[in-house]
């Protein structure tokens, strides 16, 4: 998390760098990698309904070190498309997603390429960085951190502020 004061109080569309098509366009994205979320994930995780705090924490308890090694393995690293890449997209945006549903000011703070967009705290400046979140979780770095855990944690600081 970084808390950037300058952005206290901006709209979605002001707080990006984005004209108003770009903003539409990594919207879309982002939007549909939660999609691609909610196709992909029950075929391989006991998760159902809509993504929230138990489909973070089944996609956490999944990829452990093991199958996160499998993931990069298998991944072509000159295939924009591979497993590794649209994991770590679905991961960062269904973060995003689920942590909008349990605290609604927060919004994307949105930048091009879409991963490098963020959660925005509008009322504390504050940006919340999912899809750096996610690689860390499938680079090895994170892949324990609890993120269910990591998510309430972050909404309970956001509200003490």
């Amino acid at each position: 998390m970084l808390q950037t004061p300058l952005l206290i109080g901006l709209s979605q569309s002001d707080a990006s760098p984005l004209d108003e098509e770009g903003q539409s366009q990594v919207l879309h994205r982002i939007m549909t990698m939660v999609d691609a979320a909610r196709d992909d994930w029950p075929g391989y995780l006991e998760v159902s309904g809509e993504p929230d705090l138990d489909w973070i924490d089944a996609f956490d308890q999944y990829y452990n070190a093991e199958k996160i090694a499998e993931v990069i393995a298998r991944s072509d690293s000159d295939d924009f498309s591979n497993d590794y890449v649209v994991m770590c997209c679905e991961f960062g945006a269904t973060l995003g997603h689920v942590m909008i549903s349990k605290q609604p000011r927060l919004l994307w703070h949105l930048e091009w390429p879409y991963w490098e967009s963020a959660l925005l705290d509008q009322k504390t400046g504050t940006l919340i960085p999912t899809f750096h979140w996610a690689i860390k979780k499938m680079s090895g770095y994170g892949w324990d951190d609890g993120f269910a855990q990591k998510v309430e944690t972050c909404i309970q600081l956001l509200d003490k502020n």
